[in-house]
């Protein structure tokens, strides 16, 4: 079911992630298929980076309004999809190694795992990713609703989590 440019990024994909790659495709296209009523063989997937044009940016479901997002992590994959709002998804693996939370600490100002899936799942609602200093995003708890934003940005998050497995963490971000 990949597109030749899927094919492709599949090929050049290092072989320790090809399978996480392809599993990310086909549960992408499942989501995209149940939500639409195409079927999944139909369903067109394209990714194009706003910096250089390569076909590695946020995915897309061609053809439709319908916003998508997804993350591997954990030997996991997962995917979330919204019809009205800008979303974003993160997978953190349970990885509490001292020189993974002071990274964590440095980038964010927040050395914990919790923090950083969510600072992940914002930045990717908001669509730009990792290309925006992750120290500019916040998250804080208001009327008891976790909400994110990115700091020269009007739109802000309601943020979501979900434990998939022990210490497995999932966060996922739409646009309030």
């Amino acid at each position: 079911m990949l597109s030749t440019t899927e094919r492709l990024r599949y090929d050049t994909t290092a072989a320790t992630r090809q399978d996480s790659f392809l599993a990310g495709r086909m549960v992408l296209r499942g989501l995209a298929s149940q939500l639409t009523g195409v079927p999944p063989a139909q369903v067109q997937l394209i990714a194009v980076c706003s910096d250089c044009g390569g076909a590695h940016g946020r995915p897309e479901v061609m053809g439709s309004s319908l916003h998508v997002s997804l993350s591997h992590g954990a030997g996991v994959v997962v995917a979330a999809a919204s019809w009205d709002s800008m979303i974003g998804v993160d997978i953190e693996a349970p990885d509490e190694r001292p020189e993974r939370i002071e990274a964590i600490g440095e980038l964010t100002g927040h050395p914990s795992i919790e923090h950083w899936s969510r600072v992940e799942a914002v930045l990717k609602a908001d669509g730009r990713g990792l290309r925006v200093d992750p120290s500019r995003v916040s998250v804080e708890e208001v009327g008891g609703r976790l909400m994110g934003r990115v700091d020269d940005a009007p739109v802000r998050y309601d943020v979501s989590e979900v434990q998939l497995a022990e210490g497995v963490r999932v966060s996922v971000a739409i646009a309030a």
